[in-house]
């Protein structure tokens, strides 16, 4: 939280100063080209963080229920960690050997519900 203050802080630090120049030296269109594309550009990238914040919750979310060895809907497969293993550098389940109903099964963790 106050990360994001101090965040803002500079944000309008900058945009103080960018208007506080003479319009002689730069003009209102380009003050205000500068602001909008610097607002513009911050937006963007708040949608972007809230989106991966809240795809990171639903994994976190889905690997914690699947340690907890309850079933997962993924695919058109129940996943569980008696038949399937999580592969961390692919965010996928794969079958393990045993299971031999799903041998050659990979399910990318995002198709999870």
């Amino acid at each position: 939280m106050v990360r994001n203050i101090i965040f803002l802080l500079g944000i309008l630090v900058f945009l103080s100063a960018i208007w506080a120049i003479k319009d002689e030296k730069i003009g209102k269109k380009t003050k205000i080209v500068v602001t909008t594309v610097l607002l513009a550009g911050l937006l963007f990238a708040y949608i972007y963080e809230t989106h991966i914040n809240e795809n990171e919750s639903k994994i976190s979310r889905l690997l914690l229920e699947f340690k907890q060895g309850k079933s997962l809907k993924c695919g058109g497969y129940d996943i569980t960690n008696e038949k399937f293993n999580y592969e961390f550098g692919t965010a996928c389940f794969v079958a393990k050997r045993e299971a031999k109903e799903f041998s050659g099964v990979v399910v990318p963790i995002n198709s999870c519900e």
